[in-house]
């Protein structure tokens, strides 16, 4: 009984190194890159203003095209407007209201739209 006991705990430890954070780690670190991720976030601005779903759904495509178009920002080393509310709104703990949701995607259109004039 007991070296069963062993063998499971045993596997359990092997189990638990493989599936550890420092393996897993990558494949979440990698960035978009900043056209893919700042089209997106347009994707997702244009969706929160058509509301084109319910505002959770909104809330969670504007969320994450924020913290990716963020990420990618960090990873090339861009610092822009773009990058400046991105990363704001990525760091933030709550929850954006429909309104301020509604500002934001207005805000990063207008942005978007002047970083592409300005090229």
């Amino acid at each position: 009984m007991h070296r069963s006991l062993l063998l499971f705990l045993a596997g359990f430890q092997g189990l638990m190194f493989w599936s550890t954070p420092a393996l897993a780690s990558p494949a979440w670190k990698r960035a978009d890159p900043y056209p893919e991720a700042s089209a997106g976030a347009v994707k997702a601005a244009e969706a929160v203003i058509g509301e084109g779903g319910s505002e959770e759904c909104l809330r969670g495509k504007l969320s994450n095209a924020m913290v990716r178009l963020s990420i990618s920002c960090d990873a090339a080393g861009r610092s822009s407007s773009v990058c400046e509310l991105a990363n704001d709104i990525a760091g933030q703990e709550s929850e954006l209201s429909m309104g301020e949701m509604l500002s934001t995607s207005e805000k990063l259109l207008q942005m978007l739209g002047d970083e592409a004039v300005s090229r």
